[in-house]
Order: structure tokens, then sequence, then C-alpha cells
């Protein structure tokens, strides 16, 4: 590989465990994806929870860095999303996709039955992403979601049966 292909290559991720070290990253992260990010207190706290499992995808190489994440509460039999988030600069590329299907490999092992979810109904490639992988609508909450100009949506409640 020359070095200008090197300096040019992409990062590439793998999925491990993260902690309340990735605490900022999260938050920034969190904050690019949603109109009401989560603090780096909100995520310190989830992040130390020992009902929280969190995943993040990690860059290997120089600069380590978090290209997205997901953190769910897990009580066997039932376990929660409770965000899940990908670097807008990274989405369509598949990251989120090799991101779920390790999380849901890691809540499955800890004893998950159920995995339970929800997500806007306006996020259609969320909505693709899950469905895709299994999940299956159970319900609406009507204007549960405020956007930043005020417009309000429904949050669409899904299910896995692992």
């Amino acid at each position: 590989m020359s070095l200008l292909t090197n300096f040019f290559a992409k990062p590439t991720f793998v999925v491990r465990p993260i902690g309340a070290e990735r605490a900022e990253e999260c938050e920034a992260l969190h904050g690019s994806s949603f109109a009401y990010g989560w603090s780096k207190i909100d995520f310190e706290s989830y992040l130390t929870d020992p009902h929280v499992i969190a995943d993040g995808a990690v860059s290997e190489g120089a600069k380590v860095r978090l290209g997205g994440f997901i953190l769910s509460r897990l009580l066997p039999p039932d376990g929660e999303v409770l965000t899940f988030a990908v670097d807008p600069a990274r989405r369509g590329a598949g990251l989120g996709r090799m991101l779920l299907e390790r999380h849901l490999e890691n809540l499955e092992r800890g004893g998950a039955r159920l995995v339970f979810l929800e997500v806007a109904d306006d996020n259609a490639a969320a909505l693709k992403l899950y469905r895709r992988a299994g999940f299956r609508e159970i319900g609406r909450r009507e204007n549960y979601y405020q956007r930043a100009n005020g417009e309000r949506r429904a949050a669409v409640n899904l299910r896995l049966e692992m």
C-alpha cells in the first residue's frame, strides 16, 4: 500500500464492550444523532450500571475512535435497547448493522429472550435495520418524541423474540 492510499484508508471497526471512559464520546455521538442528546453524566451513569450492556464500534489503528454505540438494560429474560447511535459520517456502510448484530448476540448470551425498543416513526433507516434484524411492531405511542422544531412524532414499539 502506498503512503497516500494508507493516509486515506477508511478505518475498520470492531465491536467491543465500552465503559464510562467513553462517556464523552457517547455524549457527542448522541448529540449529533438526536434533537435532545444525553449528557456525559447520563452516560457515566448508564455505563457504570451493572444491568446495562454497552457495546461500541471502536476503530482500529493509530486514532482510536468510537464510530457508534448501543446500550441496553438486561434483566433476563428481557432486554431493552435504551439508545443506539452511529456517527452520521459512517451511516449507510453497515456499521450499525454489525453493531446491532453483535449486541443482540451479547444480550442473548446474557439471558435475554425478548428485546424491546422504541424508535420514532419517521426514522426509516432505523426501522428498516430493526425489521431486518427480526423486530416486529407491537404498539405505538402517539406524539411521544418532540423534534427541535416542535414537531411531534410517534414512537413505534418493537419486540424481538430471540
